[in-house]
Parts: structure tokens; C-alpha cells; sequence
């Protein structure tokens, strides 16, 4: 008499084709999260620049070393200070790691920039856009 160990091909087969299909379903939906998931990132990590932008511009040493049209771009590549001897200390201080910190989802490829300008009375003001 001959007993049988294990599994047989057909067994198998159909366990993967099971598994297959699972995967099938359950990728897109994942994929969709983890792109959901980028995007609330950026979005925050703009937030918080902008934050820091206001920031800047209370601050009478920092306003002081700005000029008309410095800006920060946030982009796939990083964070990019047009005057990075002003803005430095600030970045620094409320995001520790902002040379690390870039764009990271599909939607926001283009980038953020934050444009610092100042009206008649050499008051700044900052905006903020997505690109």
C-alpha cells in the first residue's frame, strides 16, 4: 500500500491561482493608499514650510537679510532656499531635516514654491502654490 506525503501539482496550482487572484485585488488598492499616503505627506510638508515661511518674516533679523523675491522650492529634488544664509537658521531650527525631505508623490511632481515680496512699505508678505 502506498501512502501519499504531501502535496499534489494540482493542489498547488490551485493554491496559487487563489493567491494570484488576491494579489490581483488587493495591489491597485494598495498602490492607491501608498499614493494617498505621498500626497498627505507633501501636503503637510508644504504646510509646513509655509508655516516656517510666516515665521521668517516675524522674525527682524531674518527679514532684514531677505530680499524681494527669494523664494523656497520644494520639489522632488529637495528643498531649494534662494538665500539660504537667511532662511538657514529658520529651516534648521523648525524642520531639522529639511535636506532630506522632497516631493514624493505623483500628484505634486511639479513642486511647491514659496515666494516672499514686499509691498511699498518694506512690509513682506508670503505665498504659497503648488506648481
Amino acid at each position: 500500500m502506498k501512502t501519499n506525503k504531501g502535496f499534489s501539482l494540482v493542489e498547488l496550482i490551485i493554491v496559487v491561482a487563489i493567491l494570484a487572484i488576491i494579489v490581483g485585488t488587493l495591489a491597485p488598492q494598495y498602490i492607491k493608499y501608498v499614493e494617498r499616503s505621498k500626497i498627505a505627506a507633501d501636503e503637510n510638508s508644504a504646510e509646513i514650510l509655509l508655516g516656517i515661511a510666516y515665521t521668517m518674516i516675524t522674525d527682524q533679523e531674518v527679514c532684514d537679510q531677505l530680499k524681494n523675491g527669494d523664494s523656497i522650492e520644494f520639489g522632488t529634488t529637495g528643498i531649494k532656499p534662494s538665500n539660504l544664509t537667511a532662511m538657514q537658521s529658520a529651516l534648521d531650527e523648525h524642520l531639522p531635516d529639511w535636506t532630506t525631505v522632497k516631493v514624493r508623490s505623483h500628484k505634486y511632481k511639479n513642486g511647491y514654491t514659496i515666494s516672499f515680496a514686499t509691498s511699498a512699505s518694506d512690509i513682506f508678505w508670503v505665498k504659497g502654490e503648488w506648481n
